[in-house]
Parts: C-alpha cells; structure tokens; sequence
C-alpha cells in the first residue's frame, strides 16, 4: 500500500508538472549534457564564417590588402556594412563553389546598394538564403528590395529560435507556419515557411534529410564547429593559401555566415549552456545531415516507468528484509535504471524521464523502510517495557540492540562490577503474621521505589530473593570501576533515604516500618546468561558476589545500616564520608577483608565523634582493648545507642576478661552468614 500511494503520488505531480517540474527538465537534460552523454561530431560539410571583432575593426589587415579589395575598404568603413558587402560575399563563396550560402542576418530596411545585392541574390538564387523574423504574430519578411520573385525558388528562411517555458532552447523548428508557430490553428490556404537551417539543407539538396511535419524537435548538441574569420576571404595572401586554398575549402559545402561575437545580443540558453544563435542553426544543420533527432518518450511511457519504480521498490522491500543490504540494492537500482536510460538517449534517440521513476523508486523504498523502522521500534518499545519489568533497562536494551552480545549466549565474561544487596530485617518473621495481601502490597510498592534508584543511576537489576534486591553496576554497561561504584554508593544512600520516607508514610497508614540492611562490594565477577534455554536469566558469579552478600548479612552482627568492602572504600573515600568498622574473615573464606560503613555524602558535617572512633579503631587493632573501650564509650555519649560502639565495647570487656590465646591482630572471624 505505501509504494502503490509513493507512486501514485509521483505519478500526480509528474502529469501535473507540480513541485519538481522544473527539477525534472533539468534530470532530462543531464541525461543529453553529462559526460557519458552521445555528442555528434561536426559535420565536415559544414563551413562557418563569423563575423567576429576582428571582421568589424579589420585592424589586423594591412592597407595594401585593403587597397587590392574594394570589399575590405568598403567594409573599413564601419558595420553594418553596405549591401554591396553582401553581393560580394555570395559571388566568392558561390564561385568557390558552395553548396549552399546561409546568413543569419535579418534585412528589414531598405539601404543603399540594395540592387547590387539583389542582383547577386537573384544569380545565385538556388544557392542563397537570408533571414526573417517571426513577431508579435508577424512575419517580418527582408526590405521588398530584397525580396524574390513571385515565381521561382524563396531565398527567405526564418531565424527564429523558440525557447522553453523555462527560458532553454531544447527544440528546432525546421518548417512551420505563421499561424502554427503562434498557436493559431492553420487554414486551408496555410503557407509553409522554412527555418534557415531547413532552406539551406534544401538547397544544397539534402531536403529529404528535414524530419517531417511541422512540430519542433530536440536536438542532440554537437561539437562545436570552428569559425574563420569573414574578412580573410577577400585577403588573397590568405585566401590562396591553406585552410581556403583558393576557395577550396568552400566547394560543395553548407556555409553560414553570423555573428560569434560570445557578448553580442544574439546569444540563447540552453541546456549545454549559453551559446550565440548562430551555433544553434549549425546545429540544426548538423542534427539533419546525420538524420540524430531525440525524441521525449511519451506520457504513457513515463507513467509506465513509474510504475515500474514503484513495483521495484515493493520487490526490493518484499526480498531484501536487512536495512544495509536494501539500501545497497537500492543503490544498484537507481545505477542500473540511469544506465538504461542514458543507453536509450545515447543509442535510441529517445529521451525518457529520469527523475520521477528514481522518485518513484527512492520515495517507495524510503518510505517504507522508514514505516518498517517505525513498527520495528514500536515493537520494540513494547518488548523494552515488558522486559524492563523482569529484567531491567540496562539487560533490556542489551537484549534488543546488541543480540550478538553475550548475554544471547549461555556464556559469559569476567568483568569488574560493584554490587548491592540489600535485605529487610526481620521480614519473614512479618511473613507468619501479616496479612498477605497488605504485605505483598507493601512489599510491592518497596520494591518499586528501590528499582526506580537503580535504574536513575544507570544499574542493573539482577534478582529479587524473596525481600532482598540484588542489583550490580558495571555488568551490562560500565563507565569504569570508579564510576560504577560512586554510582552504586550513591544509589545506596537513596535508597536508605526512600526507605526513611516511607516507612514515615507506612506508619501514618498503619502500617508497621522496616529497617533495611545494605552491602555493597567491588570486584571481579563472571556476567552472563545464566539457566538453560527454558529459563534464562542475567546474572553475576563469582567471590565478589558472595562477599558482598556476607557484608549485607555482616549489617545485623555489627548493627549498621550499610556494609561496604575494602575495595569499595578504596574507590569512593574522596566522595562518601566513610566509618571503618572491623577486619573480618567471612565465612568459607581464609583472607580477612576491612569492612567499613557510609554516613553519607561529602560535603554534609562529620559527626563530631567520628575521629575519635576511628582512633577507638585504631587501638582496638593493636589491642590496647581499655583504652578502646573508654572512647568508645565517649562516642556512646555523644551518639546514644550507636549499636556499632556498643558492640565493640562488649567485644572489648569479653576481651579483656579473657585475653586472646594467640597474638592479636584485629581480626575478627564470622561464624555465620
């Protein structure tokens, strides 16, 4: 349906001439004037004579030439020249033999030695042919000195040349009528008249070479010929030497005799450029000596033509479903038709429509392809949501966009990712006495607020176990480890501030708060698709992953909201207020690991006993355990029910009560997860 509108469309505005017409004339004539494009050579049975700057000033003629030529001193004395210039041209060319003597000059007055002109005129009449002019539906004939007798063969062709509704000349008028080349229907008694070119094929007997009817043609350009200069056949050093030899260079030729003068008023647009009105009568002469006329292929043709764009445009689309290989073959199509249609203007003489078949092609293809995309992205809008809800933005848009990737594989990748684990204290002991209902209600609208900060900063969400949200930075799209683990630390402390908001709106509707505990570590895990091909799922693995597990679970022994690693703290110390809290070995492993907590962003005011904690810390480690103890019971003063300074210092009274075994080095081992 949409190449068949395309085309129609195309089809419309080509009948009507609309929008593109002047576009499409201009693809016409590219076609004729590009470099691939079929030039004739000029015929050698054509002469031109111009009257050029040289002609009119005779500056360059010595005074004893123009003593030995009464015609050059006549000449001298200024242009236009006298009639008896004229009569003197035609007895030397038709001497020498010319087939045929051609001016493109008009002769509407009556001027002295008109009778020297005519009677040369009249003695060469089969040979000679002079202008007149078609004007505001007149036939301006010569002066009636000039004019030929009623009976026997006219010496009077028209120098008309009619342009384009756009200004180029294109077509050749060779016979016609006064009535017909003004549009006025011809009668019965209709004289035919005859262009210059077309009178002096006639008479130098190639009549039968004139195209029939009266209806213009278009000519083929062709190379351009080249002009002697008039004067120097009446300088005999010249004319008895080469390129005239005494008149030679004349004999059984057409000679044209204009103006070539590039900046005198006599010049035309055409499609090959601006040119003199005498080049475009050499080139009706040439067009009709080798029988190369073009012709414009008809409407019907066209349309056809389009229609064909049209249906190549749908076959393309129907067979060729992958967006670079169509655009590719598209290419090869609007070549292929260019080529068809400069081999039917070059070999054929026909002169088909360029454009509006490639528009046809190009505006079906495109538009299609372009509607295809939109569907496609519709589609995949659709899936994209649907996915975000199972499996994140960030595994959504690698599933659609990159299918290549690993994550359409049952492999994976190690790679360096920062992950959070985050558990509600105490929710399955809710789970045995809560309504059902509210509690997936809340725990629903939970977990829609935790997901929202994951996403805004640019996580992934891996799983939810039971109450717990696990998500990870750096897996699916990283921009590098600092990054992904400010953004994860970030995230973090959003979430701990959303869970503060609601839980004040849960307790304004009755319902019981939660209290959340947060680890977050950083390291080196294996990202892939995990499962088999009936349940696939995006996940992380590896001793990163389960350490940051134990520091979520680590939250409740030491009685902290957050749990971060060491390489976490490693990272982020220049923008998160850290808290250092134990040296612990997690359980199944035998490396101690530095644990820390975050208060909060940079640039929010330290607690004010947070240094003397951190020498608590310091103390504790090289286990002077009193004197620990005493600051930290100073922090439990300024900061009372610090549930992590009350656990040091029940550590610190066990410890002093029963002094460690082995010696001391600050580590702590955890017997559970």
């Amino acid at each position: 349906m949409i190449c068949l509108l395309c085309t129609a469309a195309v089809a419309v505005l080509y009948v009507q001439g609309w929008f593109y017409g002047d576009a499409e004339r201009a693809s016409r004539d590219w076609l004729l004037t590009n470099s691939a494009a079929r030039r004739l050579p000029a015929d050698p049975r054509i002469v031109l004579l111009g009257i050029d700057e040289a002609t009119r000033s005779l500056d360059a003629v010595f005074s004893d030439d123009l003593e030995k030529s009464p015609t050059l001193r006549l000449m001298k004395e200024g242009f236009p020249w006298k009639r008896e210039v004229y009569a003197a041209i035609i007895d030397r060319l038709a001497d020498a033999g010319a087939s045929a003597i051609i001016f493109d000059i008009v002769f509407p007055a009556e001027k002295p030695g008109d009778d020297v002109f005519r009677a040369a005129l009249l003695r060469h009449r089969d040979k000679v042919v002079i202008g007149s002019n078609l004007i505001d539906k007149r036939y301006i004939l010569p002066a009636e000195t000039l004019q030929p007798p009623a009976e026997g063969p006219s010496w009077i062709g028209f120098v008309n040349i009619r342009a384009d509704a756009d200004g180029l000349v294109r077509h050749i008028y060779y016979r016609t009528s006064v009535e017909e080349y003004f549009g006025i229907p011809a009668g019965d008694n209709t004289r035919e008249i005859f262009s210059l070119a077309a009178l002096g094929l006639e008479k130098a007997g190639f009549v039968n070479q004139l195209p029939p009817g009266h209806r213009p043609v278009i000519f083929r350009y062709s190379e351009d010929v080249v002009p002697h200069s008039l004067h120097e056949i009446f300088v005999d050093a010249q004319w008895n030497a080469p390129p005239y030899n005494h008149g030679a260079l004349f004999r059984d030729k057409i000679v044209v005799i204009g103006n070539t003068e590039q900046a005198s008023e006599d010049r035309v647009q055409t499609p090959y450029g601006i040119t003199t009105g005498v080049n475009i009568h050499l080139n009706a002469l040439n067009s009709a000596l080798k029988r190369d006329f073009l012709t414009d292929l008809s409407t019907k043709a066209n349309l056809a033509l389009i229609g064909v764009g049209g249906v190549a445009a749908w076959l393309l689309g129907a067979w060729v479903r992958r967006p670079l290989l169509r655009l590719f073959v598209l290419a090869l199509a609007i070549l292929g038709y260019y080529e068809i249609a400069q081999n039917l203007a070059n070999n054929y003489n026909l002169v088909p429509s360029l454009l509006s078949p490639l528009l046809a092609l190009v505006a079906s293809g495109i538009v299609w392809a372009a509607w295809e995309q939109v569907l496609d992205r519709i589609e995949k809008q659709r899936t994209r949501k649907a996915l975000d809800r199972y499996v994140g933005k960030d595994v959504a848009r690698e599933v659609l966009d990159n299918p290549a990737s690993f994550l359409n594989t049952l492999h994976g990748e190690r790679k360096q990712i920062t992950i959070i684990f985050s558990d509600i204290r105490g929710f399955t002991t809710r789970t045995e006495t809560a309504d059902p209902q509210a509690l997936v209600s809340q725990l629903n609208e939970y977990f829609e607020a935790m997901v929202a900060i994951v996403y805004a900063h640019r996580g992934t969400l891996d799983k939810f176990i039971g109450d717990c949200v696990m998500a990870h930075w750096g897996s699916i799209i990283s921009n590098g480890p600092l990054t992904d683990t400010e953004s994860a630390v970030s995230a973090m402390l959003d979430m701990q501030a959303k869970t503060a908001k609601l839980n004040a709106e849960w307790v304004n509707r009755g319902i019981g708060a939660i209290k959340v505990g947060f680890g977050v570590n950083q390291g080196e895990a294996i990202v892939g698709n995990l499962g088999c091909e009936a349940k696939m799922e995006v996940s992380t693995i590896g001793d990163a992953v389960n350490l940051g597990s134990r520091l979520e679970g680590a939250t409740k022994q030491y009685h902290i909201d957050s749990c971060v690693g060491e390489n976490v703290a490693g990272l982020v110390r220049d923008k998160f207020v850290l808290r250092s809290v134990d040296l612990i070995i997690v359980k199944g492993k035998t490396q101690p690991v530095e644990i820390f907590t975050v208060l909060s962003r940079c640039g929010v005011p330290e607690p004010p006993w947070l240094p003397r904690h951190e020498e608590a810390v310091r103390l504790y480690r090289a286990g002077d355990f009193a004197a620990a103890e005493e600051i930290w019971r100073e922090v439990l003063t300024q900061a009372p029910g610090d549930g992590l300074a009350e656990t040091f210092i029940a550590r610190c009274v066990e410890l002093q009560v029963h002094p460690p075994s082995e010696p001391w080095d600050g580590v702590y081992e955890m017997k559970s997860k």
